[in-house]
């Protein structure tokens, strides 16, 4: 199923490259992505949307939710 994950995270290097190898070592493969920051409050938002299954989504957010820079994370099933 595909899903979009939509995190918010602080506004600091690395963030972004920890959320990605969570999906490489899981040979997860980004469909979309879109990352930007949040104009003058050190906050960014990361947007991706991958192919996983339930299981495997419930899973991943949670792992993403464990990067200390990250505040929230949720994900919904996408639209195609």
């Amino acid at each position: 199923m595909l899903y979009t994950v939509d995190i918010v995270t602080e506004n600091k290097p690395g963030v972004l490259y920890r959320i990605t190898g969570l999906l490489t070592k899981r040979k997860i493969n980004i469909e979309r992505i879109n990352a930007y920051a949040v104009h003058g409050n050190g906050i960014s938002k990361i947007f991706f949307t991958a192919e996983v299954d339930e299981m495997m989504i419930e899973t991943l957010t949670k792992q993403i939710y464990r990067i200390i820079e990250v505040t929230e994370v949720k994900y919904h099933q996408a639209s195609h």
